[in-house]
């Protein structure tokens, strides 16, 4: 029978009735320390960015599409010139309502065409806009002083009173859920109008300083 004794550091084993010889079996350490390849660790390719810088960049973006905004606005009126009447006042006429009134022309085959805007008194602000579309060459009285805008053959025509109170505004072709039509907008001397967009009062104390 062979007995077993442990201690801390080795394990003697010790045949029955012998007291010798003693063998000592140290135990064996292994080391096994592991070694990582590179690809064992995750890098993040690029470092996120800042808040700081996060913030600039979309300060720099929002001041990049206000200054779009301002060059297209301003482009409504470079394009759109006046080719008949003479006055230094300005009217506006967006590329898509130029779009659509060179398609009712086309429409109706008819390159007389052109959009009729007069402003009358009514409506629940005071003030309405009459828009109808015209054959300029039949319903036009050749004594009538009427002024023609026009921006890449769409035709706008206006009365003198009218180009007074519309002056600096554009004409613009919306599309809503309520359906298309062509429509003032950016009118800086209306002072309100109704949700229709087709009756509006205007600021006659502005429009006078402007008149000076």
């Amino acid at each position: 029978m062979i007995m077993i004794s442990k201690s801390i550091k080795h394990i003697r084993i010790i045949p029955k009735g012998l007291t010798y010889p003693i063998i000592n079996i140290t135990p064996i350490r292994y080391n096994t320390t592991k070694i990582l390849k590179p690809s064992s660790f995750s890098f993040p390719s690029n470092s996120p960015p800042p808040p700081s810088s996060l913030k600039s960049n979309q300060n720099q973006q929002q001041q990049q599409q206000q200054q779009e905004e301002v060059e297209k606005f301003k482009d409504d009126f470079k394009y759109t010139r006046l080719i008949q009447g003479k006055t230094d006042l300005q009217l506006g006429i967006t590329e898509r309502a130029s779009d659509k009134l060179n398609q009712i022309k086309k429409d109706d085959n008819n390159e007389n065409s052109g959009l009729l805007i007069k402003v009358e008194s009514g409506g629940c602000h005071g003030f309405q806009y009459n828009l109808k579309l015209i054959d300029i060459s039949k319903d036009l009285n050749p004594s009538d002083e009427i002024f023609i805008f026009e921006r890449n053959g769409g035709k706008v025509i206006l009365d003198e009173s009218s180009l007074m109170i519309l002056q600096d505004s554009k004409v613009d072709y919306t599309k809503e859920l309520i359906g298309s039509q062509f429509k003032i907008v950016d009118s800086p001397y209306t002072s309100s109008s109704c949700g229709c967009g087709s009756s509006f009062d205007f600021d006659f104390d502005k429009l006078q300083e402007k008149s000076k």
